[in-house]
């Protein structure tokens, strides 16, 4: 009797839930069914991440091959292919332009700025010249900025006339003697190219005044949106 009194006491199993309802996800503690929407944008998100990380393995790659092309073929190396170019202001022939491209490639470099710099103080000098004829009254006030342009012109043109002389001299003792001409390229490199880029740097203060001047948006929001068309073109 007693024993048939606890079998009766005994709480009845519940039947388990048929397939289809409640059935809980894998992980899921309480059963209860998955979420669409978050495995949607735990999805989403998984490509997202996919799609940024490729993105920048892209962008690093990119950047790696143009810094190790810079590197290998920037100014200065004798990787780059001598291209003939026309100095108007460097008073060197062909045959010593290539042979400071080969010889002395940072001072080669510096020539060519040395060019575009002329070529800027030559345009500016013409500018205000222009206006000083245009306003005679004033031309004084044109005539004195002239001559600050013209002296910055002529001390550049000094600085580098005094390292073609160098130039030359060593371009004919290398086609005399290759080896006393080499020894004398290795004595002198270091010392040409410092003087040219002193002399660049002075001159480069007082250009840069012009593309400050060149940058600065005029007044007035019809003039800085053309102004900027302008920049982008």
């Amino acid at each position: 009797m007693l024993e048939f009194l606890k079998k009766k006491n005994k709480k009845t199993p519940e039947p388990p839930n048929p397939p289809g309802e409640n059935a809980g996800a894998p992980g899921d503690k309480e059963g209860n069914a998955p979420d669409n929407a978050s495995v949607k944008k735990k999805k989403r998100f998984s490509i997202k991440k996919l799609i940024f990380m490729v993105l920048v393995l892209t962008a690093a790659d990119t950047a790696g091959f143009f810094a190790y092309t810079w590197y290998f073929s920037g100014p200065g190396t004798h990787s780059r292919t001598y291209k003939p170019m026309v100095l108007a202001h460097v008073n060197l022939p062909p045959e010593m332009l290539k042979f400071s491209f080969e010889h002395f490639p940072d001072l080669y470099d510096a020539l060519i700025v040395f060019n575009g710099q002329i070529d800027i103080y030559d345009s500016e000098i013409q500018r205000i010249q222009a206006i000083g004829e245009q306003y005679p009254e004033q031309n004084k006030i044109a005539q004195s900025q002239k001559k600050i342009w013209v002296n910055g012109k002529n001390k550049l043109l000094k600085a580098f006339a005094k390292l073609e002389k160098p130039v030359k001299e060593t371009f004919v003792l290398f086609q005399v003697n290759p080896a006393k001409g080499l020894v004398q390229v290795e004595a002198s490199a270091k010392d040409l190219t410092t003087s040219g880029q002193t002399a660049l740097t002075v001159s480069r203060e007082q250009t840069a005044q012009l593309n400050a001047s060149a940058d600065t948006p005029p007044e007035g929001m019809v003039q800085t949106i053309l102004f900027k068309i302008k920049k982008i073109f």
